[in-house]
């Protein structure tokens, strides 16, 4: 039986991804590259699976087509959704790294200065060394964030899947505050769990196709503590209910994050959601092509630094997203918004601007944008849901 192809991209979408990657090759002196990253695996041959960790890699050179060295228990996943590259399969016990090397060896690849991912998350130590001492006879040499580079620049295809994701994440948290100001109303009350679940359902059927940040749902004292979801917590009259998602639309991300409060409304959570919101502001004013992002994340730094004794704060203003497989849907270009980052924006990156600001095991408020930098105009959000605190009444 044949498997029907996955269409989400054209091939022409990939050819072009790989002519970009291969120019930056060109201009570092490299032969070939072993991507071991599966963002990278999918951006140039559209091959995904939920299988994070067995081995595979992606052989990219600089002429010939793209292979995909993969376990023989894989093979249905890559004839539905790669591209362009052909397939090595190793067996079930085989050594991998023997089959990256045969595979190499077999196309006359095992030559010139050949580029691998030595701080990609998906390339353990032990398989790092050992790929290393396979490659005897080329010239190994580090080319983590080279395809990442690449990607921080979207295509319009790749905005319009963004694009999708965004409704998605929107609907989603008028979910979690439908069934949070409709649940306190209940004799029994809502539970952060019951929120999440709400949540969850909500980006699953709308097309996720798995959570490379599971939804966070974290209310009252706990969401004064970062990356803390949901334990079955009862929302209390006067509580922050903090959340954050965004759908895994063909692994393309466009991460929000809003808070409510049920009843009450502390004046210090009021202050932060109002700080929050000039802090944003200003950002997305500043953020322009050609403008440092250092710059940006200075104008940032300004503001909060009043408070910045007070409060659990990460430094980091905004960090690139699109492609992303679990644990994270942050990409890893390291192109992020900090003040040591002095390279200039560019028109097609999108940015997620993390803006929480807690007391550590008291309370947190966030209100976060996601923007894509635009050459012709103000930089593009896409949110639906008013960025703000959200109020609640009993």
């Amino acid at each position: 039986m044949t498997i029907p192809k996955e269409h989400v991209f054209s091939k022409q979408e990939f050819k072009t991804r790989l002519h970009n990657t291969r120019k930056v090759m060109e201009t570092r002196n490299i032969d070939l590259l072993i991507l071991h990253s599966a963002p990278n695996i999918y951006y140039l041959s559209g091959h995904h699976t939920l299988n994070l960790w067995d081995y595979q890699c992606l052989l990219v050179p600089l002429t010939s087509p793209p292979v995909m060295v993969l376990w023989q228990f894989e093979r249905g996943r890559f004839e539905a959704s790669a591209q362009i590259a052909e397939l090595e399969l190793y067996e079930t016990h085989a050594d991998p790294i023997q089959a990256t090397r045969d595979a190499l060896t077999k196309r006359e690849l095992l030559q010139g200065t050949i580029g691998i991912e030595a701080q990609s998350r998906y390339l353990v130590p032990k398989l790092h060394d050992a790929l290393r001492d396979a490659l005897t006879g080329a010239n190994v040499v580090n080319c983590s964030g080279l395809v990442d580079g690449v990607r921080n620049i979207k295509s319009e295809a790749e905005l319009i899947v963004m694009s999708k994701a965004s409704d998605i994440t929107s609907e989603a948290i008028d979910i979690a505050f439908k069934v949070t100001s409709e649940g306190f109303s209940k004799p029994h009350g809502v539970t952060d769990s019951e929120i999440a679940a709400a949540v969850a359902h909500e980006l699953i059927v709308k097309g996720s196709l798995g959570f490379s940040v599971y939804p966070i749902v974290s209310a009252g004292y706990r969401s004064g503590m970062p990356h803390n979801s949901n334990s079955g917590y009862k929302i209390r009259d006067g509580d922050p209910v903090f959340v954050e998602c965004s759908p895994s639309f063909h692994w393309y991300h466009w991460p929000l994050m809003r808070t409510c409060v049920v009843g009450e409304v502390n004046p210090k959570v009021a202050a932060f959601a109002e700080l929050e919101k000039d802090i944003v502001a200003a950002m997305l004013d500043a953020a322009k092509p050609g403008v440092l992002a250092s710059d940006i994340a200075a104008i940032a730094e300004s503001m909060i630094a009043p408070i910045r004794d007070e409060i659990l704060f990460h430094e980091v203003y905004g960090y690139p997203v699109g492609i992303g497989f679990p644990p994270t849907w942050g990409e890893e270009s390291g192109f992020a918004i900090v003040t040591n980052n002095h390279r200039p924006l560019q028109a097609g990156m999108v940015f997620h601007i993390p803006m929480t600001l807690r007391v550590n095991g008291e309370f947190g408020v966030g209100l976060s944008e996601t923007f894509i930098v635009s050459e012709d105009s103000a930089p593009i959000t896409r949110s639906q849901v008013p960025l703000e605190l959200h109020r609640i009444k009993p």
